[in-house]
């Protein structure tokens, strides 16, 4: 047999923890988590327009739901936008950045 690439294994051992885990509230939250963090290092402040627009995360309601759920967790912060009033900006907080971490070691040990 051929050897497994080790994103495949990533994958599933990824696919396995979440499948057991209770917290279903929480899926695609990592994926909201981490591209704030990579627009934030682009300079770009999101709002959560663009995370609706940008088609990536679903529809505005489950949208909506998961940056209300990131926010009870205080993985990110939402703040009223300094240009428009009506719009609030999103930044990840320290604990957000701890997740991304934490699933970084997750993935590095699953890769070794």
């Amino acid at each position: 047999m051929a050897k497994i690439p080790a994103y495949a294994t990533y994958l599933y051992k990824h696919c396995v923890a979440r499948k057991g885990s209770p917290d279903s509230e929480f899926e695609g939250c990592d994926e909201i988590l981490a591209y704030l963090v990579v627009r934030d290092s682009q300079g770009a402040v999101v709002k959560i327009t663009e995370l609706v627009q940008s088609l990536m995360f679903g529809t505005g309601p489950t949208v909506h739901r998961k940056v209300s759920t990131l926010a009870e967790r205080k993985l990110i912060q939402l703040t009223t936008s300094k240009t428009d009033a009506r719009a609030k900006d999103i930044k990840v907080t320290a604990a957000g950045l701890d997740r991304l971490k934490e699933q970084t070691k997750f993935m590095k040990s699953c890769l070794e």
